[in-house]
């Protein structure tokens, strides 16, 4: 760099210091009086899950009637696991019989299914 351009580059920094351009000792943005401000829109809500939909695109090759019956997998409703077994199963699977699915679903759509499974009652008792 040439001295000019250090020399111009040094009373840029000067300036902004000196008029309180930039960001206070606090690291807080300075608005000018007077200055328009405008707020970063608030994202999209996300969209509620169908969970339903969700377990007759994913599940129900193995659960017969949404979980209430078994099929080729158990049945769901009145399982006795754990909301937390239930979250690990579907997260991770079983080796040699269920796929894990925590690549594939997020984790609200995880805790939909875990909620959704804990709920079902059983229709045989």
């Amino acid at each position: 760099m040439n001295v000019f351009a250090s020399q111009a580059l040094l009373a840029v920094a000067m300036a902004a210091m000196t008029a309180g351009i930039g960001v206070h000792a606090a690291d807080e943005p300075t608005v000018e009086p007077g200055a328009e401000v405008t707020a970063t829109p608030a994202p999209p809500p996300a969209k509620p899950i169908n969970v339903k939909t969700m377990f007759a695109m994913n599940c129900s090759w193995c659960h017969d009637g949404y979980g209430l019956h078994a099929g080729k997998g158990p049945k769901l409703a009145g399982t006795q696991m754990t909301a937390a077994q239930v979250y690990l199963r579907i997260a991770k699977g079983k080796s040699g019989m269920m796929p894990g699915f925590e690549k594939t679903l997020s984790k609200d759509q995880i805790d939909a299914f875990v909620a959704y499974i804990k709920g079902l009652k059983d229709p045989d008792s």
